[in-house]
């Protein structure tokens, strides 16, 4: 028998063609969702073809008898063998098709091979070079006698042209009313491939994770079921708030727009914007639709895409206690921390089974409903890593809501619209833009196409929504720190709680030293803070505020991230227009009375010349402010309506043009390199053979969604002591991936430059534990009221706030 594995347990062998067919009928499951079973079926089961080599069984029987001192893992190639059987036999005649689907076959231990380099060389055409031609002859003999005869090869790969060809003419009907040609099947072939690449991944680490664990195929969820049932729940929860809160008008108005969620649920597949105001209960509201969207579209799940890991567990939390769904949400963050629980011995069967299948989850994104953040998202697309595309092909037939999408990096707007017409026009997915200030993303030049709004008559719901006054207080020369401080000091005067957003950690700090006189609880706010810290302030604001107490709250940008706070007055220092709307969500939320002022002022002592999007975003919102005093006709009189966004936005893409296909430092972007003809890199190779042009491995290399150019530092604050005492006392961690999880809550990320002046003040230290290093913070460098201090001068002690 060739054999594909030993399980370590029990030395039970899995053929190697027991392992081809299972794989590939997993492959041909997560084919059909989008109407290509035999595409990724031909991908599943000649990814190990290279196994039936002498060279392999070898090299697993060398391994198994020799436990201490193993052969070299990944010594022998497997993966070629298959790619190799295709190109050789079939990509004269199916060119397109046999590279997406020989790429994947190359690539499942790695990252798809790139058609070509900026140094003029081909990983993907040299992939096909098979080490010795004997071997690979005696491979492919065993092959058909093991698996498949060449007869029923051919009559497959026919039928994975047959679907290939329906799937290019179905694309060109989904793209009847604008351009279909050679950009746009250059688009989807990257993208295809990606796909094809992801359903092998799953298919093989699945089959592979199920022989090695002894495992039995797991039963998929009733998602229909649970989904009605989620449904019923979600309903009986609504009804509950509609009797308690009938006569609140922002009550009532959250549920007017629940019920227009509710009525727009029968709408076909595509891209849609809800563009509840802020505050307006966006989350249950798109809920609402996807439950129902899902049911009668036959869905499999709902995805929340969120900007920032500090709103997921919020609105996670919220879904599950609605639904009472603890068994089927699913969190994928980074600041996830997995407790051991898979003890059985402290656990029922049950909730073993159940922990057990959720962290599994973790790897495929097999979860009726998942919360995680747009960074995964578009890593899932982007970044080249195996365990980030393997669990692409789940997006597919799917509802993805997309909360707070204008927080989209404007390097990565290309490649965000592209993922979602793929989505959409491929992958029967349903997406929803979810935020009050819409980010206009059908006007850039690779647009998408959206569907329509949710919400009827959004101007007349905006204005009954209406909460506050946005008032201008620009002055011509900009504002003191020392004059904003004065300027605060009056509004105390009229309300008792005041909220100050400003663009950079210097301004905030120097504001809140010239605030500390005020007689008055002063409470600090900045990314210098660790996430545990701030999140404690914030449940102490929260109470203060609805105690009534005086307190003004001064703070950066983060705030406005999805923090469920009310203020009676909000001061904002001139910045996007976004930016300024999430501030005033955060004024008067609930409507507690008529309306609230919110000040717009320039502030002379902000350094924005490292900060370009922020600099740019406050030159076009003091360009619409102006227009508005002049004509207050102008954008319905609102600089907030959806009017004055869609205007702001078309001009702050237009300056970063240059900018949204995600430039990098070799001189082609991201997009170029993926989804164009990439002539730079097929120039330096010469007579390019093969159709496809995309610099997979390459664009994967220099993708991050937010540059990094930080560098982590575990802080002596909360446990995050306990966890510094831990590392000096042992130098070991026995479980590094769980503790850089439960890390991130005490960790501060600092610039080069404020590293160094940590370093040279002696208040870091540099730990190395040979297979990872991590910073940690000296007790005089970490101040329970500013966070991180880069001079050395931090007091630890009570938290003065």
């Amino acid at each position: 028998m060739f054999v594909a594995h030993i399980r370590e347990s029990d030395l039970k062998e899995q053929s190697v063609s027991d392992h081809l067919r299972e794989v590939q009928l997993i492959s041909e499951q997560i084919g059909e969702k989008i109407g290509i079973a035999h595409i990724t079926g031909l991908a599943g089961m000649l990814h190990d073809m290279g196994k039936f080599s002498d060279a392999f069984q070898t090299y697993l029987r060398e391994a198994v008898a020799n436990p201490e001192q193993p052969p070299k893992r990944g010594s022998v190639d497997h993966s070629t063998a298959g790619g190799k059987f295709l190109m050789e036999g079939y990509h004269q005649r199916y060119t397109l098709l046999m590279e997406c689907i020989a790429n994947a076959i190359y690539s499942h231990h790695g990252q798809l091979k790139d058609m070509v380099t900026a140094d003029g060389t081909s990983p993907f055409w040299e992939r096909k070079d098979y080490r010795d031609d004997l071997e690979y002859e005696k491979v492919k003999e065993r092959f058909f006698r093991e698996m498949y005869t060449a007869t029923y090869m051919d009559e497959y790969i026919g039928k994975a042209v047959q679907e290939f060809n329906l799937f290019i003419q179905n694309l060109g009907k989904k793209y009847i009313d604008i351009s279909f040609g050679k950009s746009e099947i250059r688009v989807t072939m990257t993208l295809l491939t990606k796909y094809i690449f992801s359903a092998l991944l799953d298919a093989d680490r699945t089959n592979t994770r199920q022989f090695e664990d002894n495992e039995q195929v797991e039963k998929p969820y009733n998602v229909r079921s649970l989904f009605s049932d989620f449904d019923k729940r979600l309903e009986e929860h609504l009804q509950k708030f509609k009797q308690q809160d009938s006569q609140n008008e922002i009550m009532s108005l959250r549920q007017r727009m629940s019920d227009m969620c509710e009525e727009k649920a029968l709408l076909s597949t595509g891209i849609y914007t809800l563009s509840i105001p802020t505050g307006g209960g966006k989350t249950l509201a798109s809920l609402r639709f996807a439950l129902k969207h899902a049911l009668a579209h036959k869905k499999e799940r709902i995805i929340y895409v969120v900007p920032f890991t500090t709103i997921i567990e919020q609105n996670a939390n919220e879904v599950r206690r609605i639904l009472h769904a603890d068994d089927y949400v699913l969190e994928h963050h980074s600041n996830v921390i997995e407790q051991e629980k898979n003890d059985a011995e402290s656990l029922s069967y049950e909730d073993y089974q159940r922990n057990k299948r959720l962290k599994i989850a973790k790897d495929n994104w097999d979860a009726p409903i998942i919360f995680t953040t747009m960074v995964q998202f578009l890593d899932t697309f982007y970044q080249g890593k195996s365990r980030n595309t393997r669990r692409l092909h789940n997006l597919s037939n799917s509802i993805v809501i997309f909360d707070e999408v204008q927080s989209v990096p404007i390097k990565c707007i290309s490649l965000f619209n592209e993922a979602l017409n793929f989505l959409t026009n491929v992958a029967n997915t349903t997406a929803i833009l979810c935020t009050a200030t819409q980010p206009a993303l059908e006007y850039v030049q690779k647009k998408i196409k959206i569907q329509g709004e949710l919400i009827d008559d959004l101007p007349t719901i905006t204005k009954a929504f209406k909460r506050t006054n946005i008032v201008n207080k620009l002055k011509p020369d900009g504002w003191q720190t020392v004059e904003i401080a004065e300027f605060v000091k009056e509004k105390l005067s009229e309300v008792d709680s005041v909220l100050i957003i400003l663009n950079t950690k210097t301004v905030v700090k120097k504001l809140y030293h010239e605030l500390e006189n005020a007689n008055v609880k002063i409470v600090h706010l900045s990314t210098s803070m660790c996430a545990a810290h701030r999140k404690v302030i914030l449940e102490d604001v929260r109470k203060d505020l609805k105690n009534g107490e005086k307190i003004v709250c001064v703070s950066t940008q983060l705030i406005e991230a999805g923090v469920d706070v009310s203020f009676e007055c909000v001061i904002r220092s001139l910045a996007g227009l976004d930016s300024i709307a999430q501030a005033a969500g955060r004024c008067n939320r609930h409507g507690e009375v008529a309306s609230r002022y919110v000040y717009v002022i320039n502030h002379a002592e902000e350094y924005l010349k490292m900060l370009q999007t922020i600099a740019a975003g406050a030159e076009k919102s003091k360009y619409i402010l102006i227009d508005i005093e002049k004509d207050p006709l102008l954008f319905e009189g609102e600089i907030l309506s959806a009017a004055a966004m869609s205007n702001y936005f078309q001009n702050f893409y237009e300056e970063f043009k240059s900018y949204l296909n995600y430039p990098t430092k070799v001189g082609v972007d991201i997009y170029e390199m993926l989804f164009g003809e990439n002539i730079d890199f097929v120039e330096e190779y010469g007579n390019a053979p093969f159709w496809m042009h995309s610099s997979f491995e390459t664009a994967a290399k220099y993708f991050n969604v937010i540059d990094s150019k930080t560098h982590a530092v575990l802080v002596p604050y909360g446990e995050g002591k306990e966890m510094i005492a831990e590392i000096e006392s042992s130098r070991i961690i026995q479980d590094l991936s769980q503790f850089i999880r439960k890390a991130q809550q005490y960790t501060v990320n600092v610039f080069d430059q404020d590293l160094r002046t940590l370093i040279n003040n002696s208040q870091l230290e540099k730990v190395d534990f040979g297979y990872a290093s991590i910073y940690i913070a000296k007790e005089g460098a970490y101040d329970e009221q500013y966070g991180m201090n880069y001079e050395g001068e931090a007091k630890l002690g009570m938290l003065m706030i």
